[in-house]
C-alpha cells in the first residue's frame, strides 16, 4: 500500500467525534435539502464518499444515528427524495449501507410503494448483507421469485434477483420452499432454451433496420442452433442477457437447491455429493410438478453444456476471446460434474464428450486450469465407465504442473483440488506421494499464500517410500526457491517479467547464480532439486557445494518468507511421522536429522529455527523407540567422537550426548550389554576431556563450548556409570578433574558455579552405588511420576539422608 493512501487512512481512522458528528450531519443537509443546486449534488456525492471511507477503512464497527440510516435507505429506495444525485449517489448509499449492515436499525421489509422499482439493482445486495437474521429476508424471498417468474418482467431486476436467490438458496436454504425451487428452475430452463437468434437493435440509431442480422457463433459464422453465452451480438436483447445470467447461476443453484441434506456438498464441487446409481433425492417437495420442472432443468442444462463444449473447438476470430472460450469451458465441464452426481444416468451420455476435450486439450498443455477441471471429472465419475484416470493425473501433476506452477490461478486450482478430494487421492491413488517435488514448487513460488493449505495436504504426501526424501526437500525448501527464479530467469526471454514474478531490487540480481545454473557440470545437481517426481533418490552427493552456489541469494524476497515457513513444516512432518511411521522407519530417518542439522543453507536465522525444530524432535524420536541407541550405536558413537559437530550446533549435539546417557540402558533394550555401556562410556569421557581442555585453555570472551555442554556430558557419564558400577572409580576421577581444570577457566561466575554444582553433586550421589542407581538410573515408573519432586515420596527423603551421611564422611 503506497504511502499516500496509508496517511488517508490513518487521518479517516482517527476522526475525532466532533469531525464526525460534523460529516453526519452534513450528509443529513445535503441528502433532505428541498431544492438542491447543482453544488449542493456534488457536494452530497464528496460527503457521502467520505462516509464509506470512515465505516469502511476499521474494522471495528461504527455506530450512525437512526436518523441518517432511515435517510440513507429513503434515498436509496424511493423515488425523488431529497438531493438528486443519481446512479453514483444510490451506488453510495447502496455501498454505506452494505458496510454497516447487519444491523437492527436498517430495516427493508417489502418492496412495495413507495419502492422505486428502478432502484432494485441496489437495493437487493443490502437485501443481502442484512443476512436471514437482522433482515427480513423470508418476507423479500416471495417478491423476487415473482418477478423472476413474470414475463416480460424489467431483466435487470430479474437478473438481480435471480442471483439473490441464488445466494438465499446457498446461505439460508430453509426460506426457499419447495414450490419456490420449482417455479425457479423451470424459469431457468427457459431462459436456457429459449433465448432469441437474432441480434438486438442499436439502441442508439435514429433509423431502424428493417432486417434483423443473427447472432454468430465464436468464429464469425452464422449460428445454426439454439443460443449460448459464446454467441456474438453487436447488442443482447434481454432475454439473450438472462441466458448469460442463467448460465453464470446454474452450477450454484444445482448445488445448492437441489442435492439433498445428506449430499450436499460444502464447496462448489459434488466431491463428498457421491454419485449413486438410483435417482437422486431432492429438497423439493414431492409430486409429478415438481419432479417433471427437474427433470427439465436438468436436460436443458445437459443440452446447453454439451454445446458450449462443441462451440468451443471453434477458433475465435479475436485472440482475446480464447481466454472467455477457457472460462466457459471450464464451466460447462463443471456443471456437467453436478448433473452427473444429481443423476448418474447422464454419465454415459456425457463422458465420451469429455474425454474427446481431455484428448484434444492434452497435446499442448496450454489450457492447464481446463484440465483440472476435466481431472475432477474424472475423479467423481470414471469408475461408472470403467475408465482408468491414473494416467491422466500423472500427466497433469507431472509434465503440466512442472511448466505451470508460477501461474498464480493454476497454482490456486491445483491445491484446491488437492485438499478438496484429499481423501480419496490418498486412499486410491498415490499421485501425492508420486508428484509432491512438483506440488512443493507452488508452496516455493507462493510462500506466503498457501500455508494453510499446506498444513491439511502435507500429511497425505509422506509415506514410507518418501518420508526421507520429504525431509531433505522440506530442509532444501529455499534452496529450491532460488533454483526455480534461476530458472525462471534463464528461459524467460528478453529479460520479460510476468505478472506473477516478484521483480527484486537490483541488489538482488542473479547473475552469478544464472552462470552457475548454466555450467554443465553443476547442471544435475539443479535438475536433480528441480526433479517434478520422487524416487529419484533422496538428496546429493554436494549439496552443500550447491548451497555455496546459491548463498550470495539468501536475502532473496521469496526466500524469507520460505525459510520462515519451513520450520512450521517440519514439525507437522515430525507429528505426522511418530503417528504413523514404525521404527524401521524411525531408524532410517535419525541419520539424517543428523547430517542435516550440519547442512543447511545459510540463512542465519533459517538455520537456527530448524535446527532447534530438529533438535526436539530428535528427542521425541528416541522417547518413542528408544531401542534405537541400539540399532545405531556405530552412527552415535561416530557423531560424538567428531568435535566439528559441535560447531554452530551445539544446542543439537547436546541433546545427543543427553539421548546416549538417558537410553543407554537395559530398561530400554535387553541388547545394551555392559559392553555398550563402556563404548559409549569411552567416547563421552573422551569428548569431556577434550572439550573441558579447549575451555580451560581459552581467553574470556572466547569460549569454545558453553557450561550446559559441559554438565550435560558429567550427567551422561553419570548415569552410565550407575548402569554399570565398575565405571563408577572412572568418572569419579574424572569429574574430579574436570572441576579442577574449570576452577582456573574464564567462564563466567555463574556458569561457573552451576558447572562445579554439579560435579560435586554427582560426585557425591556415586559414592553411594545404589543411591546412584536409584537417583540417576529410575525405573520409568518413578521417571513418568515425578516421584523425585513429590514430597510426599520417599525419594527426596532418601537424597537428603544421603547428603547427610556424605557430608558426615567427610
Amino acid at each position: 500500500m503506497s504511502a499516500p493512501i496509508e496517511i488517508c487512512l490513518k487521518r479517516t481512522r482517527n476522526k475525532t467525534q466532533d469531525e464526525l458528528n460534523a460529516l453526519y450531519e452534513s450528509v443529513l443537509r445535503l441528502l433532505t435539502a428541498a431544492q438542491p443546486s447543482e453544488r449542493d449534488r456534488s457536494d452530497c456525492l464528496s460527503e457521502l464518499r467520505k462516509l464509506f471511507l470512515y465505516l469502511s477503512c476499521t474494522k471495528y464497527r461504527r455506530r450512525l444515528s437512526q436518523e441518517l440510516i432511515d435517510t440513507l435507505k429513503c434515498t436509496l429506495t424511493e423515488k425523488d427524495h431529497g438531493a438528486s444525485t443519481g446512479v453514483k449517489g444510490h451506488m453510495l448509499c447502496s455501498a454505506i449501507l452494505q458496510e454497516y449492515a447487519p444491523s437492527d436499525q436498517l430495516v427493508i421489509d417489502s418492496f412495495n410503494p413507495p419502492v422505486d422499482l428502478k432502484k432494485v439493482p441496489y437495493i437487493l445486495p443490502v437485501v443481502m448483507s442484512q443476512g436471514q437474521m437482522a433482515g427480513n429476508m423470508d418476507k423479500l424471498v416471495s417478491q423476487m421469485v415473482r418477478w423472476v417468474s413474470t414475463v416480460g418482467f424489467d431483466g435487470e431486476i430479474q437478473a438481480r434477483a435471480l442471483g439473490c436467490l441464488v445466494t438465499v438458496a446457498t446461505l439460508h436454504r430453509p426460506l426457499l420452499s419447495g414450490e419456490q425451487i420449482y417455479v425457479v428452475s423451470s424459469q431457468i430452463s427457459d431462459w436456457l432454451s429459449q433465448a432469441s437468434l437474432v441480434q438486438a437493435p442499436n439502441p442508439n440509431a435514429r433509423l431502424k433496420s428493417k432486417k434483423a442480422d443473427q447472432v454468430t457463433e465464436i468464429d464469425g459464422t452464422t449460428c445454426q442452433d439454439f443460443f449460448t453465452l459464446l454467441n456474438l451480438s453487436h447488442y443482447y436483447s434481454q432475454d439473450q442477457l438472462l441466458n448469460l445470467h442463467s448460465f453464470s447461476c446454474l452450477r450454484q443453484w444445482l448445488l445448492s437447491a437441489h442435492f439433498s441434506d445428506a449430499t450436499t456438498p460444502s464447496s462448489a464441487n459434488p466431491s463428498s455429493a457421491g454419485v449413486t446409481s438410483d435417482p437422486p433425492s431432492f429438497l423439493m417437495s414431492s409430486g409429478s410438478f415438481a419432479t417433471k420442472a427437474r427433470q427439465v432443468l436438468v436436460e436443458k442444462a445437459c443440452e446447453y453444456c454439451l454445446r458450449v463444449i462443441d462451440q468451443c473447438e471453434r477458433k475465435p476470430l479475436k485472440f482475446q476471446d480464447q481466454e472467455m472460450i477457457q472460462a466457459c469451458l471450464m464451466e460447462a465441464v463443471s456443471t456437467l460434474d453436478v448433473l452427473c452426481s444429481l443423476n448418474s444416468f447422464l454419465v454415459a451420455k456425457i463422458f465420451p464428450a469429455i474425454k474427446g476435450v481431455y484428448n484434444r486439450l492434452s497435446e499442448d498443455n496450454s489450457q492447464p486450469r481446463v484440465l483440472l477441471v476435466l481431472l475432477q471429472f474424472f475423479f467423481h465419475h470414471s469408475e461408472m465407465v470403467v475408465y482408468e484416470p491414473i494416467p491422466a493425473y500423472e500427466h497433469f501433476f507431472g509434465e503440466v504442473l512442472s511448466s505451470h506452477y508460477n501461474d498464480p490461478a493454476v497454482a490456486f486450482d491445483t491445491i484446491m483440488f488437492c485438499r478438496d478430494n484429499l481423501q480419496k487421492l490418498c486412499m486410491e491413488t498415490d499421485i501425492l506421494e508420486k508428484f509432491f517435488p512438483n506440488l512443493l514448487k507452488i508452496l516455493a513460488w507462493n510462500p506466503r499464500t498457501f500455508l494453510t493449505e499446506y498444513l491439511d495436504i502435507l500429511p497425505a504426501m509422506i509415506s514410507p517410500s518418501t518420508a526421507v526424501e520429504m525431509l531433505h526437500t522440506l530442509l532444501d525448501l529455499p534452496c529450491e526457491v532460488m533454483a526455480l527464479e534461476v530458472s525462471q530467469q534463464v528461459s524467460r526471454p528478453g529479460n520479460q517479467t510476468p505478472d506473477n514474478y516478484l521483480i527484486p531490487e537490483p541488489t538482488f540480481r542473479l547473475p552469478p547464480t544464472v552462470e552457475a545454473y548454466k555450467n554443465p557440470e553443476h547442471k544435475p545437481w539443479f535438475n536433480f532439486i528441480l526433479r517434478g517426481r520422487s524416487g529419484q533418490g533422496d538428496t546429493i552427493s554436494k549439496l552443500g557445494f550447491l548451497h555455496k552456489l546459491l548463498s550470495d541469494t539468501s536475502a532473496y524476497p521469496r526466500v524469507v518468507p520460505v525459510s520462515q515457513a519451513v520450520p512450521v513444516l517440519l514439525r507437522l512432518y515430525f507429528q505426522t511421522i511418530f503417528a504413523h511411521a514404525d521404527s524401521g522407519l524411525l531408524c532410517q530417518l535419525v541419520p539424517v536429522i543428523m547430517e542435516r542439522a550440519g547442512l543447511l543453507f545459510n540463512i542465519p536465522s533459517f538455520t537456527q529455527e530448524v535446527r532447534k525444530v530438529l533438535a526436539d524432535e530428535v528427542l521425541a524420536v528416541f522417547k518413542q523407540c528408544p531401542s534405537l541407541i541400539m540399532d545405531l550405536r556405530s552412527e552415535l558413537l561416530d557423531y560424538i567422537a567428531t568435535l566439528r559437530n559441535i560447531h554452530g550446533k551445539e544446542d543439537f549435539f547436546t541433546h545427543m550426548v543427553w539421548i546416549i546417557g538417558d537410553y543407554t540402558s537395559t530398561t530400554y533394550d535387553s541388547r545394551c550389554n555392559t559392553e555398550v555401556i563402556i563404548k559409549f562410556y569411552e567416547a563421552l569421557e573422551t569428548l569431556l576431556y577434550e572439550v573441558s581442555v579447549l575451555v580451560q585453555s581459552s581467553s574470556a570472551g572466547h569460549i569454545p563450548y558453553s557450561a550446559r555442554l559441559l554438565t550435560v556430558c558429567m550427567t551422561a557419564l553419570a548415569k552410565l556409570a550407575s548402569r554399570c558400577q565398575d565405571l563408577i572409580p572412572r568418572v569419579l576421577l574424572c569429574l574430579t578433574k574436570v572441576s579442577q581444570q574449570q576452577m582456573k577457566s574464564c567462564i563466567e561466575d555463574e556458569h561457573k558455579k552451576a558447572l562445579l554444582d554439579r560435579a560435586n553433586e554427582l560426585i557425591n550421589v556415586l559414592k553411594l552405588p545404589d543411591v546412584a542407581a536409584a537417583i540417576l538410573s529410575p525405573s520409568s515408573e518413578i521417571a513418568d511420576g515425578h516421584w523425585h519432586e513429590d514430597i510426599n515420596t520417599s525419594i527426596p527423603l532418601l537424597l537428603q539422608a544421603t547428603h547427610q551421611i556424605v557430608q558426615h564422611g567427610t
